[in-house]
């Protein structure tokens, strides 16, 4: 830990000299600590005093920073001051909680964030101050109620436990686990937007599926997503081995798979398909593949030959989706990107069927742009989790095989194809003698047809079929009058 404190004494000595030697007593706590413990470097630096806001307030004039309050909901606020030139460079400040720091670090959510070191004349100093034994549930990697008080103070504290094992591989102990398998229920009471952010750190980590099925084994995710209390009830046709709900967990964990370890299944893609995956929407596709079936309770059927089928269970999910991306305060960028893949989820069993033409997947393609990367790989993960007497390993190795060679063709040809802009236009069109309206977009159409499948070239060759085919409607509308 010492050579992590002096990497970090350059940057405290930046905010506080002087505001040690005026005579500031402060405390480097909670995250900050623990990073330091685990031999990372703290993302942020986070610090309590006395008069927080004056302290804040102080270093801000005397390094000419900027001073911004930060919500810490249901906490008093802590303040962040920041340089200007470097917005990336600033330390936060809140008020300590309690008589002393003893008594502020009794307050906070877990042993492993209950520490201190104390900061005089700005520098690090003296012990660590750990009265919960912090450091050793650090060592056994444990996550650990900081007080029996610690969940029902702040519910969303249950979904912080689950974060940090997921985060940092640690287990979460017994005790812990009993609370918040009681207290499950206290987080109808927490915000919206306070729940999806602790969600979407999960859903980024890298044992998301994992963290999922433990809150589904303590009642959490039942008061997260009513929604899957009918997926658990609901069985499923010969072509999988669980009903929908074990299904959509074992589909979410395929997907997860596939993520942690792309070369092993797109080669020479997975840079592209990285790529293209922003870490936004990675957490999205976790999400969107526990919810890819969630369509199925409202659809579900039976045929005379007592198959069970789910028609329409693609576009019902969706718009339960819709209204799940709603209920957390979703962006509307990221509800529309969940929809998406839920909505097309069965594009890859359906295009990758023999006979089917190259054109109605460029379409596809056209159509989804970047979102089919996402969409073939949650098509994917779900084939690879079919595994009912009705789905044969040659069917899925079938599909998986159109996923991989669609993802291939899809960087290497399609995709320039399909930001090719046509060669004619609109405009052009219509100085020829086309009348503006449906007629004009359906022979823009055949025109970008003909284009994708290389029949025209050059713009001399799309202004060439343009007129045959004005002629050819021109000759027809003739005929019918």
């Amino acid at each position: 830990m010492k050579a992590m404190i002096e990497a970090i004494a350059v940057t405290l000595e930046k905010w506080l000299g002087s505001a040690g030697d005026s005579g500031l007593q402060a405390y480097l706590v909670g995250g900050s600590v623990r990073d330091l413990l685990l031999g990372h470097a703290p993302k942020d630096l986070d610090l309590v005093c006395r008069n927080a806001k004056e302290a804040a307030a102080h270093i801000a004039r005397r390094t000419n920073a900027s001073l911004v309050p930060m919500e810490k909901k249901p906490d008093e606020p802590c303040y962040r001051v920041v340089d200007r030139m470097i917005p990336d460079s600033y330390i936060d400040l809140a008020e300590m909680r309690g008589r002393d720091i003893g008594e502020d670090l009794g307050n906070r959510d877990f042993t492993i964030n209950a520490m201190a070191i104390e900061i005089r004349a700005g520098l690090p100093a003296g012990e660590l101050i750990d009265p919960l034994q912090g450091a050793e549930d650090l060592r056994v990697k444990k996550v650990r109620m900081a007080s029996g008080r610690a969940l029902v103070s702040d519910p969303l504290r249950i979904l912080r436990a689950v974060r940090h094992a997921a985060q940092l591989n640690f287990s979460i102990d017994e005790r812990t686990l009993e609370e918040m398998r009681a207290r499950a229920g206290l987080l109808a009471c927490v915000s919206a937007e306070r729940i999806l952010a602790e969600l979407l750190l999960i859903l980024g980590s890298e044992r998301a599926a994992l963290s999922f099925r433990r809150m589904d084994e303590l009642g959490i995710l039942p008061v997260l997503f009513p929604e899957i209390v009918a997926m658990k009830a609901c069985g499923q046709n010969g072509y999988h081995h669980r009903d929908v709900w074990g299904h959509s967990l074992l589909v979410m964990e395929t997907v997860e798979h596939i993520l942690n370890d792309l070369p092993a299944y797109f080669g020479d893609s997975s840079r592209e398909v990285a790529n293209t995956l922003t870490s936004g929407q990675m957490p999205l596709l976790k999400l969107a593949a526990m919810f890819h079936d969630v369509g199925k309770p409202v659809t579900k059927g039976l045929r005379p030959d007592k198959r069970i089928t789910f028609y329409g269970h693609d576009k019902a999910g969706a718009g339960i989706v819709q209204h799940i991306a709603g209920r957390l305060r979703m962006p509307n960028r990221s509800g529309d990107l969940m929809m998406r893949i839920v909505r097309e989820h069965l594009k890859p069993l359906v295009l990758s069927r023999s006979g089917t033409r190259e054109i109605s997947r460029l379409r596809w393609f056209r159509r989804l742009r970047d979102d089919v990367v996402p969409v073939l790989i949650l098509g994917m993960a779900d084939i690879m989790s079919s595994l009912g007497p009705d789905s044969g390993a040659e069917y899925r190795m079938s599909v998986i095989a159109w996923v991989q060679e669609s993802m291939h063709s899809y960087f290497t040809a399609l995709k320039q194809k399909i930001v090719a802009p046509l060669l004619v236009t609109g405009d052009d069109l219509i100085s020829m003698g086309m009348e503006p309206g449906v007629g004009l977009g359906n022979l823009l159409s055949r025109l970008r047809l003909a284009q994708d499948i290389g029949k025209i070239t050059s713009r001399e060759e799309a202004l060439r079929l343009a007129r045959e085919l004005m002629n050819k409607r021109s000759e027809g509308g003739k005929r019918r009058s």
